[in-house]
């Protein structure tokens, strides 16, 4: 077993990953939104109090995880990526917590990510070919097995530079363009979507909220394009502290930017929709446990 983390622009996602008959499987979750992309476009810094932020998260995984009897295979994404002082963060990390963070590039990140999609489709007797979008804090990787691109805009990013509704719906479409574009020239009949954006949208059509979220009954939710102008539109009628209860903590316009972002994207496609919530986190230790991880994270 190994202990995988996903360091996102906006998500600290911590999972224990077992070998099992027909794949991987997780025998024990955690996350926390750190919001490590926050105020990122204006000091080009991951600020102090996100920093503070993932220190808590750190801990708190520290104490639910046995680092001292697993191996730890531990990644970070774009905000890390583009950060100036990322690296000052991760000696600190490594000093204080023995924890040692490979800063991967959008090509590693997208290929992981589809191993942990690929295994999650297994456990559903999806075979099939698919391509995946998975928009993060910072960046958004698309593509499918052997054609990834990661895209530079996200959810954090992208709702702090526009703020206001008008101007990311505005924006959204321009934003998207060439992303758009290259879906488009993929084989797509059938579209898994993972992170925040879709699993928020399939857990609150399901009935869940924040705290009862459940991956397992997330997963293979097939997604229709109403469900983005009706997830907008419920997030709208929400005041502010109702919101952080059914979707979390300072999530709702965030998470409105995103589904402006994924509506555009998947504004045309006739494919099918399936949401995942597994990615990344579960590709990292996919990978590990096959023997590849550091082929993956220094080969792209």
């Amino acid at each position: 077993m190994v202990i995988a983390i996903d360091l996102g622009s906006n998500t600290f996602r911590v999972a224990l990953i077992k070998k099992v008959q027909n794949g991987f499987s997780n025998e024990q979750i955690y996350e926390k939104i750190v919001g490590a992309a926050r105020g990122l476009n204006e000091s080009g810094k991951i600020g102090l109090e996100a920093k503070n932020r993932l220190f808590e998260a750190i801990v708190e995984a520290k104490s639910k995880f046995d680092f001292t009897k697993f191996k730890c295979a531990a990644v970070a994404t774009e905000a890390f990526r583009v950060a100036s002082n990322s690296e000052e963060i991760f000696s600190e990390i490594r000093e204080k917590f023995g924890i040692n963070f490979h800063i991967i590039d959008g090509q590693a990140e997208a290929k992981l990510t589809f191993l942990g999609v690929q295994n999650a489709l297994k456990k559903l007797g999806i075979n099939d070919k698919f391509s995946i979008i998975d928009i993060g804090g910072a960046s958004s990787e698309i593509g499918e097995d052997g054609k990834f691109i990661s895209f530079k805009f996200g959810i954090i990013t992208f709702y702090e530079r526009f703020k206001t509704l008008d101007l990311m719906q505005e924006n959204a479409k321009i934003y998207t363009k060439e992303a758009r574009k290259f879906l488009t020239s993929l084989d797509n009949k059938l579209i898994v979507l993972t992170s925040g954006v879709p699993t928020t949208i399939a857990a609150l059509k399901l009935g869940l909220n924040y705290e009862s979220y459940d991956p397992k009954k997330v997963r293979g939710y097939e997604l229709k394009n109403d469900d983005l102008a009706w997830f907008v539109n419920e997030l709208l009628k929400m005041d502010d502290k109702s919101a952080d209860v059914v979707v979390g903590r300072s999530r709702k316009y965030p998470l409105i930017a995103g589904t402006l972002l994924l509506k555009e994207l998947l504004s045309g496609q006739k494919a099918k929709f399936i949401v995942i919530d597994d990615g990344l986190r579960e590709g990292v230790g996919a990978a590990y446990l096959k023997g590849i991880f550091q082929e993956i994270i220094t080969k792209f």
